[in-house]
């Protein structure tokens, strides 16, 4: 019954500013319920443009997991869709406290009375959009407030690791999920950026042993290593499924159920 569908798998500003993947956001419907996470550059066009075309007017509710613009361009376009452009009062928008407030937020004030409600992600914090409950999960990001998304409805539960620096706890944050995604910007580890590299996504998959994992969020050097090809290799490796995400790409409930 639920899907996942990647509409950009761009992960890093080279990658996005030359558009070498798409960088828009990922279209998510569970029990009925469609989430848009993190409407990056291109999200409404990419909406148009794949098919069948997604529907803005269908969904319920965007998660903005924080304020970085290859995860947020979007945003005020995707709420004003979102509401039969402003002409209805409709769904909910989930964002991080420094994306919504300070001297420079990313989600315009004037989009903000299209919205049902607008709440914001804090530790230990849930929320819950139609039939989904949405657990935050703490990352360190540089100095922006940013957290993964642990979704759960009736076809089990899904976790999405976005950017992040690697810590110790983060694997166990995730335990018990079916389906994790995880945004694997780097393909050798990096003490100076803040991206998970291969290495480490691999970790948590292997703590984590989720049905599928998808690779998705692609900086230059995993384009290079062909990570459709890192993925099977890491797949073979761990006797774990593991895909990489492509432009377009749709994963379906029974892949991970």
């Amino acid at each position: 019954m639920g899907w996942v569908k990647f509409l950009g798998t761009a992960g890093a500003r080279f990658v996005v500013a030359r558009q070498l993947r798409f960088s828009a956001g990922t279209w998510i419907e569970l029990s009925g319920t469609q989430l848009l996470l993190d409407p990056g550059p291109g999200t409404l066009l990419r909406c148009r443009k794949v098919r069948p075309a997604l529907e803005p007017l269908e969904l319920e509710g965007i998660i903005l997991t924080h304020k970085h613009l290859d995860h947020s361009t979007d945003v005020n376009i995707m709420i004003e869709a979102m509401a039969d452009s402003g002409l209805k009062r409709r769904g909910v928008l989930l964002a991080p406290r420094d994306a919504l407030e300070g001297d420079d937020p990313v989600v315009l004030r004037y989009v903000r009375p299209f919205l049902e409600r607008i709440e914001t992600l804090e530790p230990g914090k849930t929320h819950r959009v139609g039939a989904v409950q949405i657990k935050p999960v703490p990352h360190r990001h540089g100095q922006v407030e940013t957290y993964g998304i642990i979704l759960t409805a009736e076809e089990g539960q899904l976790g999405f690791v976005v950017d992040t620096k690697f810590f110790p706890e983060l694997p166990t944050f995730y335990s018990g999920c079916q389906l994790l995604v995880i945004n694997t910007v780097l393909r050798e580890w990096n003490p100076d950026i803040d991206h998970l590299s291969l290495p480490e996504a691999l970790e948590i998959v292997k703590a984590v042993q989720p049905k599928l994992a998808v690779l998705t969020h692609f900086g230059m050097t995993m384009l290079r290593g062909k990570p459709w090809e890192l993925a099977a290799k890491a797949s073979e490796k761990l006797g774990l499924r593991i895909l990489a995400a492509d432009d377009g790409m749709t994963v379906e409930a029974k892949e991970w159920a």
